[in-house]
């Protein structure tokens, strides 16, 4: 290999746009850090000592969430929410200053072990959100570290201009920080779509790539990299011809990027007329505005399991009903679509044994393969008592605006029947108690799994409304993990079954005149919209940051054309040849 050669790395996307500088290796550990033991009679200042590294720890994400509260994206506040209550959670103070006591060791050993011990403990476990709230507990003990031993380190904020950060593994603390302005792009050699510091990097806009081997950067001799972030490709030293090539393409997205921003007040429509709902997904109460000011029609999917994150168990039925009340009553009549609990399965909390709700999940054991296990609509069946709280919170919050309850994972009628027999029992107790109730409340279905989308006729007869869950129907269809970089070029929206899936359920909804919507990735796709609006889609959901991109390509398109898009798209065999053809026909018109 000569030097300075270009060279090719392939990774995993995971936030899109282009970055364009140098390389940068960051590292956000210092684990060298010596133990020492503490006296008995000076054991009470080590123990304050501590305290007010935790004060300091507090106090920084304060300043950053207040930051982030004006005008920043609202996944970025949710984020420091957590790190925040877990800052004034019991394991990093009162357990934390009786582990100082009892070993009378120095605080910075002391945290240290902590962290060690949650990384061994939790080493095999492979479920996302349990590995991303292990994340996090590392990340606000590091932050806590930073202040009992102040060193010199590097932060984001104050890199040079256009960097490319180089870095094993990122945690919010350090992308929270980092501005779309100063950083060019982040490379790491692990780190998955849905990790926090992911969710960050798509928040600001600052292209990253995951699964990508650092260490190769130093034996290539890198000068100037290139990382695109929608294609999961880092060019190294690349030549002036590919250098001009992405300039052109980096400065074709900063237009197109200013142009949609200025025009978040505009309809969703086709050239042609086409009136095209926009909704949102969001997590909390505080997201809504935020949606509101970027044009939403409402919101089309509401992440219930994430009230679980800050509580450590199932939130109460009044506490529901208050978060429920007040999002319906500030959509002001817009549809607030609220999914039951998506939990089980490969998505179980870590609530502490003390908790009354640790229960719920230890009953499940080890599920030997808890993907395919007791999740979302199976697991709130199995503890009715759950789901019947869910579902009265929903009710008592009907009378404030257009509600409508979304039930997760179904893989047959018999789910959708239960819970609508469930719903009618419940809304009769509380009329004749005297609660007000909407006279009635849409129930509909996510299709997400093989067996819902071939039972799409049978739904859309039964369900008031369908809405396609993007993202694991196509892990499903597929069997292939979005996560996993060895399975991340099977892994395509765009692939053949999945159109001919869509296309299957769209007739059915058409057929039974239920409402469809489409959610996850793919609702913000630039080569899927098209496509999808082709096929017949007419309501997306996707994050509130994402609705000026999806406003911009459904008013590039005149439905004609987006109809024989799809219609020449439904003719290929191959999701190769399918790709191919799409970046050809769509790549040069979105930019």
């Amino acid at each position: 290999m000569e030097k300075n050669e270009e060279i090719v790395l392939r990774g995993l996307p995971i936030s899109r746009g282009i970055g364009i500088g140098l390389p940068l290796f960051f590292s956000n550990t210092d684990d060298n850090i010596p133990e020492t033991n503490v006296s008995k009679h000076c054991i009470e200042s080590e123990v304050e000592r501590y305290r007010q590294a935790l004060h300091l720890s507090r106090q920084d994400v304060e300043r950053l969430q207040h930051l982030s509260l004006n005008d920043g994206p609202p996944e970025i506040v949710n984020i420091l929410g957590t790190h925040l209550e877990m800052l004034q959670d019991p394991l990093m103070t009162s357990v934390m200053e009786d582990k100082i006591r009892a070993i009378c060791k120095n605080s910075e050993s002391i945290v240290l072990g902590v962290i060690d011990e949650y990384k061994k403990r939790f080493r095999n476990i492979k479920d996302g959100y349990f590995q991303e709230r292990v994340r996090d507990i590392i990340d606000v003990s590091r932050r806590v570290l930073g202040h009992l031993r102040p060193v010199q380190s590097m932060r984001l904020c104050s890199v040079p201009t256009n960097s490319i950060v180089l870095a094993h593994d990122l945690v919010p603390s350090d992308t929270v920080e980092a501005s779309a302005g100063q950083i060019g792009a982040f490379v790491t050699a692990s780190g998955g779509i849905t990790s926090h510091a992911a969710i960050i990097a798509r928040a600001k806009g600052i292209p990253y790539v995951a699964h990508v081997d650092i260490k190769l950067f130093r034996r290539f001799d890198a000068g100037m990299v290139i990382v695109d972030g929608t294609q999961g490709i880092v060019i190294v030293n690349p030549t002036s011809q590919t250098l001009k090539k992405y300039q052109s393409l980096k400065k074709g997205q900063l237009q197109n990027f200013r142009l949609m921003q200025s025009a978040t007040h505009l309809k969703g429509e086709t050239i042609d007329g086409y009136q095209v709902r926009i909704f949102a997904n969001l997590e909390e109460l505080r997201e809504i505005d935020f949606a509101i000011r970027h044009g939403a029609s409402g919101v089309g999917l509401m992440r219930t399991e994430y009230l679980l994150f800050s509580r450590k168990r199932f939130p109460t039925e009044d506490e529901q009903t208050a978060i429920y009340r007040k999002m319906a009553q500030r959509l002001e009549g817009r549809p607030l679509v609220i999914r039951i609990y998506d939990v089980g399965g490969d998505k179980k909390f870590d609530f502490e044994p003390a908790s009354p709700d640790a229960h719920y999940f230890a009953a499940l054991g080890n599920e030997p393969n808890p993907a395919l296990g007791c999740r979302a609509i199976r697991f709130m069946l199995r503890f009715p008592q759950l789901l019947d709280a869910q579902l009265r919170a929903c009710l008592r919050a009907s009378q404030y605006g257009d509600v409508h309850i979304l039930i997760p994972m179904v893989s047959d009628v018999s789910e959708l029947r239960q819970v609508r027999a469930r719903v009618a029992k419940i809304s009769s107790e509380m009329r004749r108690k005297g609660m007000k109730v909407a006279r009635s409340i849409p129930i509909g279905c996510m299709i997400e799994v093989p067996s819902s989308a071939l039972l799409c006729d049978a739904l859309a007869k039964e369900a008031d409304f369908l809405s396609v869950g993007t993202n694991d129907l196509v892990q499903y269809v597929l069997a292939a993990d979005r996560n996993n970089i060895l399975t991340s070029n099977i892994y395509s929206p765009a692939h053949p079954s999945i159109l001919r899936l869509i296309r299957m359920i769209i007739a059915s909804s058409s057929r039974f005149k239920k409402p469809l919507l489409l959610c996850g990735e793919s609702a913000a796709d630039p080569v899927m919209i098209p496509l999808l609006l082709g096929l017949g889609i007419r309501e997306f959901s996707v994050a509130s940051r994402n609705i000026p991109l999806v406003k911009h390509i459904i008013r590039k398109w005149r439905i004609l054309d987006a109809c024989q898009l799809a219609e020449q798209a439904l003719e290929y065999y191959c999701a190769d040849d399918l790709k191919h053809f799409l970046e050809e026909r769509i790549s040069s018109l979105n930019g």
